[in-house]
């Protein structure tokens, strides 16, 4: 039988990334770096850095080089991942808070770093499919380190790796109820929960059943409200995925729901944004918490709206409000908190441009490939997971950089789907889905 030579999706990047070896390499060492547990610190020079964040650091250079490559092209995520990354320079200099220039560039070598590198290294199908089979690696070590957590009822590796560093690390856990939190290799059990489910919803799509399992395990593990409450999300939107897959008009329709949902929100709810917050919890008296939280952080993002607070003390009052000194445990009040209000449109503009848009005329479309449509949707429903979790979750540290490297994939998806379309000789959308991989969902 002869062998279907036809082009379709994934198989373009493939010849414009021809040193498949080396990427596959790169996906270990970053894998195998995110490892490591981000409280194992060490200087270079003046500059702090942990396992994964040096890993980006050293790939970044040679990431832009496959980026500008033959046969390679830009698509719009890169223009507004760099805005971001630029925005979170250019506030503190143009706010005068030049001292938190250092803590800033961190920040944007963790996320421009994994976005890059992504970009330029994890594209095509090899190249993400072997992703996906080093994330497997890393759930397993991060699910069997948070049941150690509940084996020794402790912190294990916090109290493992304090004396290395030689700085206290808490190893005392924390409890939801009679229940230990556990926070496996990660800063907090809310950033380990948050990790399972996005691992969860790539796993879904990549029909990974055991380590969908596993990761609802890690979930479970974790204890914590909004990943637990996301990943059902994540799964009822499967559930529903593959109960409409003959119907091209699903997403569609899906779109429309959540936007009735939430006008219905809007309209029988005072304050709309407070109610989902509090509904993001189990604890009730949490939720009022984060009510407080978002209120009070609006009210002090007014006061500097362009620029923020870099990483100094929020707010300018003398006499400090409680939720001046308290935790900010969500990414869209902390970014803007730190970087002013335009930081928030250029990363939701990032997150968006990743998979959505390239509406163009009807034509002949590329076959199509059910599994990288398939694994398409699932880092778009990922980087949703990011942007859910994120409105009562702030990540930092390996969740940060993650959040760059599931962006920098699926806009790999669309590099992919312009090059198919070029190649098929016409400029298409085939029914684009907002969910689907590439703009090549079909009718």
């Amino acid at each position: 039988m002869r062998r279907n030579r036809e082009l379709r999706l994934g198989d373009v990047s493939e010849a414009a990334v021809p040193a498949r070896n080396a990427n596959a390499g790169v996906v270990a060492l970053i894998m195998t770096s995110m490892a490591v547990p981000s409280s194992l610190t060490f200087y270079i020079g003046d500059s702090k850095f942990y396992a994964a964040r040096l890993m980006v650091s050293i790939l970044f250079i040679p990431a832009l080089l496959q980026m500008f490559g033959k046969g390679r092209r830009f698509v719009a995520c890169d223009a507004f991942a760099l805005l971001v990354g630029a925005w979170m320079v250019a506030a503190p200099i143009i706010g005068g808070r030049y001292e938190s220039l250092s803590s800033a560039q961190a920040l944007v070598v963790e996320f421009l770093g994994g976005y890059f590198v992504a970009r330029g290294f994890i594209l095509g199908r090899a190249a993400v499919e072997g992703f996906v089979k080093a994330l497997k690696v890393l759930v397993a070590i991060a699910v069997a380190a948070a049941m150690l957590d509940h084996i020794s009822g402790r912190l294990l590796l916090n109290s493992l790796i304090g004396p290395i560093i030689g700085m206290h690390l808490a190893w005392e856990p924390e409890y939801r109820g009679s229940l230990l939190r556990a926070m496996s290799i990660f800063p907090h059990p809310i950033l380990y929960g948050a990790f399972c489910t996005v691992s969860g919803a790539l796993f879904i799509y990549a029909r990974q059943w055991t380590f969908v399992g596993v990761s609802i395990l890690g979930c479970v593990l974790a204890m914590s409200s909004a990943p637990l409450l996301v990943f059902g999300i994540v799964i009822a939107v499967y559930c529903y995925d593959a109960l409409l897959h003959r119907y091209a008009w699903r997403w569609r329709a899906f779109t429309a729901m959540v936007a009735c949902f939430f006008a219905y929100i809007w309209i029988v709810t005072e304050h709309p944004l407070s109610w989902i917050i509090a509904n993001l919890t189990f604890d009730p008296a949490t939720g009022y918490f984060r009510m407080g939280t978002w209120d009070r952080a609006f009210y002090n993002i007014g006061l500097s709206p362009l620029t923020g607070y870099g990483f100094d003390e929020i707010g300018f009052s003398v006499e400090k409000d409680v939720f001046d000194i308290a935790t900010v445990d969500a990414v869209w009040l902390v970014m803007p908190l730190r970087f002013g209000i335009p930081i928030i449109p250029l990363l939701l503009l990032a997150n968006i441009s990743a998979y959505f848009g390239g509406a163009g005329k009807r034509g002949r479309q590329p076959p199509r490939d059910d599994d990288m449509q398939n694994l398409g949707t699932g880092f778009t429903l990922a980087i949703w997971v990011f942007m859910l979790v994120g409105l009562t979750v702030h990540f930092w540290n390996a969740m940060w950089l993650l959040w760059g490297v599931i962006l920098g994939i699926r806009a790999g998806f669309k590099e992919d789907a312009a090059a198919a379309r070029t190649n098929a000789g016409a400029y298409v959308t085939g029914g684009m889905s907002p969910l689907a991989a590439g703009d090549l969902a079909a009718e």
